[in-house]
């Protein structure tokens, strides 16, 4: 370990958090995009002020046309890089402190993307500053890339790349500690039916909604129905959520409002949460509802369901690697011209997703199915030079073993020709990204820049 590295950064590190809280304020949610910013204003602002943080720190910075960015330390030799991300998922509901606050309290950022993934990123930044500080004799270059689109469709590193080179090793803090070497594949499919609004039916369903993205259990879904009857509101009372969502329900201008309400958690993880849409297809799949959303609703309810392993999808699977294959129905929306709804699958190294296509096409008839935002597994030997040096990093500052492990997330890693997720989460600890009070420790945040700042050491002084 480079002494003097670390004590910089524990000289740092009340900046640090305060910068990180700052970049928390920035609302960044992908939006509509306007000229020179492709992915909203917010996203914009969070690009700028992280490529501002960088030049203030003595960086040389660049802005790739407002798709992504880059914070670079070094002249010449290898790249290496550290790829984190600026946007942000939807806040949600539920939240006990303001979600774009920033604020420090009880030991912990919090806010969204304290944890997912901006306090982390400016955690990274800290850490380069702490090796420029040291002022020691570099050969290498170290990139911190900056993107903008990784919770929606990685436009941003796609447009990146096509621009600017790619390194030769790269990390993310973006999962967990120790070292992340292998990811499932990640794939959204978007299920849709044309609306017909003369099709028979003895109650109109004229609303449904629930989720905010593909990637995170839904906490809400909302369905209105007219008109009310008694035979209606019995069933309700007597409807009970087989996943344990809260149901509740209104009656407002002889329309019944029904809202269901789980816990949201992660996409990779969908069995962590309580699918609130799950729960409202499967009180509305036995109601004499207007036949062109009937089947539809009867349809998801039959093949996916309460499931999160794709079992009536007759997709269910696991490998050696990675393990189980999992299924999260991520959002429902409704107008007068379609009905759509969008999976998200994580499946193993091993699959091929043009066969698991195939059979999701099939078992999903008559409703139509397109594949978007297709990410491939990712596989690193744990016998790379990259695993190896990560490895004694990670145990020469914490004195544990770096042990390997795999995730159903998917990261930047997959971005690069030799790449890994590495951080932010420590062993034990509770992961809180795409829930309601999203958090990370100050202490975390501090490991994170001391372990990444005797990284940046090693692959600038080092490398060879």
């Amino acid at each position: 370990m480079n002494e003097t590295i670390d004590r910089i950064v524990l000289s740092l590190k009340e900046e640090m958090f305060r910068e990180a809280a700052n970049l928390v304020k920035i609302r960044s949610v992908q939006s509509d995009p306007v000229p020179g910013k492709p992915f909203g204003e917010g996203v914009a602002q969070a690009l700028e002020y992280a490529l501002k943080l960088g030049e203030k720190l003595g960086f040389r910075v660049k802005n790739v046309d407002g798709y992504a960015g880059h914070i670079e330390y070094g002249d010449s030799g290898k790249l290496f890089a550290v790829l984190g991300h600026l946007d942000v998922v939807p806040e949600g509901e539920g939240w006990s402190v303001d979600p774009y606050g920033g604020i420090i309290k009880d030991g912990y950022l919090w806010g969204r993307g304290a944890a997912d993934n901006k306090g982390p990123t400016v955690a990274v930044i800290y850490a380069l500053k702490a090796v420029k500080e040291a002022n020691v004799p570099i050969k290498n270059r170290a990139r911190i890339i900056l993107g903008t689109d990784e919770e929606s469709g990685w436009e941003c590193v796609k447009h990146y790349f096509q621009k600017e080179e790619k390194p030769i090793y790269a990390v993310t803090p973006d999962a967990s500690f120790p070292i992340i070497y292998a990811e499932k594949g990640i794939i959204t499919y978007r299920i849709t039916a044309e609306r017909n609004l003369s099709a028979p039916g003895r109650v109109k369903i004229t609303r449904l909604e629930g989720g905010d993205a593909a990637n995170v259990v839904p906490q809400s879904a909302t369905a209105e129905l007219s008109p009310v009857s008694d035979e209606l509101l019995e069933k309700l009372k007597n409807f009970r959520a087989k996943n344990g969502a809260r149901i509740e329900w209104s009656i407002e201008n002889d329309r019944l409002i029904v809202r269901t309400f789980g816990k949201s958690a992660h996409g990779s993880t969908p069995e962590k949460g309580i699918n609130a849409i799950a729960a409202l297809i499967d009180f509305l799949k036995d109601i004499d509802i207007n036949e062109d959303v009937k089947i539809f609703v009867r349809t998801l309810a039959s093949k996916i369901g309460y499931q999160t392993d794709g079992y009536s999808l007759r997709i269910a699977g696991r490998d050696c690697i990675v393990g189980d294959l999992t299924v999260n129905l991520g959002t429902v929306r409704m107008n007068d011209e379609k009905i759509e709804a969008t999976i998200n699958i994580r499946y193993p190294i091993y699959y091929s997703e043009a066969m698991m296509a195939k059979q999701i096409k099939e078992a999903l008839k008559p409703l139509k199915v397109e594949g978007e935002h297709h990410l491939l597994p990712l596989f690193v030997s744990p016998d790379s030079e990259l695993i190896r040096i990560l490895s004694e990093v990670y145990t020469e500052m914490t004195g544990q073993p770096a042990t390997l492990l795999t995730m159903g997330g998917g990261t930047y890693a997959r971005a690069v020709p030799c790449g890994v997720a590495f951080g932010p989460l420590l062993p034990g600890r509770e992961g809180t990204e795409h829930q309601p009070d999203e958090r990370i420790a100050l202490e975390d945040l501090l490991t994170l820049a001391r372990i990444y700042a005797q990284l940046f050491y090693r692959m600038l002084v080092l490398w060879e």
